[in-house]
């Protein structure tokens, strides 16, 4: 007999569910509080109180969690550095401090309207790179053109080894302003979700669990984990939607 283990961590509790691959049907469940920022001691107690049995034949792990969303709502985020490249005519104020604009992008046919200032962009980079834990990087008509984008993120993860979000990689839509938000926000919610997923690794594993391991968009929808650690985003649109 083989069974799903599934995991949800909110900003109160942290539930886990047994269910039997069979049929469907739950077997075992147990809640425990969350614990913030170190989530392995919650996601521990909530597995400790299931029947160990069952968790011998588990084949499928899937986690959720909505402290992502709570994180938005709250302003609580992590910080990160944004990088807008070329001529972003923002009226609207910006989510962080810390900014820079930089020469660069294409425009709505994808040709180069400036050369890219990558040394003034590493600058910035450097001089931030301590006070952030992620940076998000948005050029003008990237949908058009992503060229200066990728260089941007490459660089980065070269001087600083702190994920970078491009916008092109999460929208395709060609509002300037929303783009760098999106990118920003994905930036954020990138060190929380892998906080989240190695606490849940490093307790699977531990119990020699070998089982695939899925992460739930609030749409209902699954998605691999390494996807959501590049795009945690798009675990949250729905509950940001609704709010």
């Amino acid at each position: 007999m083989q069974y799903s283990l599934g995991i949800d961590a909110g900003g109160t509790y942290t539930d886990a569910v047994l269910v039997r691959d069979t049929d469907g049907a739950i077997v075992d469940s147990n809640k425990s509080l969350t614990t913030y920022p170190d989530f392995h001691p919650g996601i521990k107690n909530a597995i400790d109180g299931l029947n160990q049995e069952y968790l011998k034949n588990v084949k499928l792990v899937s986690v959720s969690t909505t402290l992502s969303t709570n994180i938005i709502l709250e302003g609580t985020g992590f910080p990160v550095g944004l990088i807008l490249i070329g001529a972003h005519p923002f009226e609207k104020q910006l989510p962080t401090k810390h900014i820079l604009f930089a020469s660069g992008g294409h425009d709505q046919n994808g040709e180069e309207e400036a050369p890219l200032d990558l040394e003034t962009i590493e600058k910035f980079v450097l001089r931030v790179k301590d006070k952030v834990s992620a940076f998000a990087v948005s050029s003008y008509f990237s949908t058009r053109n992503p060229e200066h984008e990728i260089i941007v993120k490459d660089r980065v993860l070269e001087l600083t080894g702190l994920p970078a979000v491009c916008g092109h990689e999460l929208s395709q839509e060609l509002g300037a302003y929303e783009r760098a938000v999106t990118a920003f926000l994905n930036a954020q919610l990138i060190p929380i979700t892998r906080q989240f997923v190695k606490s849940v690794i490093k307790d699977t594993q531990e119990r020699g669990i070998n089982a695939r391991l899925l992460m739930l968009k609030c749409d209902g929808s699954v998605v691999g984990i390494k996807d959501a650690l590049k795009k945690p985003i798009e675990t949250i649109f729905l509950a940001l939607q609704q709010a």
